[in-house]
């Protein structure tokens, strides 16, 4: 039994959390009876620190950029800019796959073992 009350949206939000990043035969595992509060503050950590590596990974300079300092500077911050205004005008966030996979591996055995 879990040790909180949880609605079946909240759980829902929980498996399609667990279910993008693990995929749904890992996300069987969590109900209503098996999420406890552990879980739930791990999945929160998942999704946020997923979000911020999401949106700034394309800040990071890249390898060529370095090699001409002066275009590479100005590319890297216009990838800047770019990153960080986007979720501005678009009105949303997108999960990058290498912070997600990044993310996912950081917190899976965390999150299993936080399972009742």
């Amino acid at each position: 039994m879990s040790d909180i009350n949880l609605t079946e949206e909240e759980v829902a939000s929980v498996q399609a959390i667990v279910t993008a990043f693990y995929g749904e035969r890992f996300a069987n595992r969590y109900h209503a009876g098996s999420i406890t509060a552990e879980t739930l503050g791990l999945t929160a950590q998942l999704i946020t620190g997923t979000e911020v590596c999401s949106k700034w990974i394309d800040a990071v300079p890249n390898p060529k950029d370095l090699l001409t300092p002066t275009n590479g500077i100005r590319k890297w911050a216009i990838r800047v800019i770019r990153a960080a205004g986007e979720p501005f005008l678009r009105g949303n966030i997108e999960i990058n796959y290498t912070c997600k996979v990044t993310r996912g591996l950081q917190f899976r055995g965390l999150l299993e073992a936080s399972l009742r």
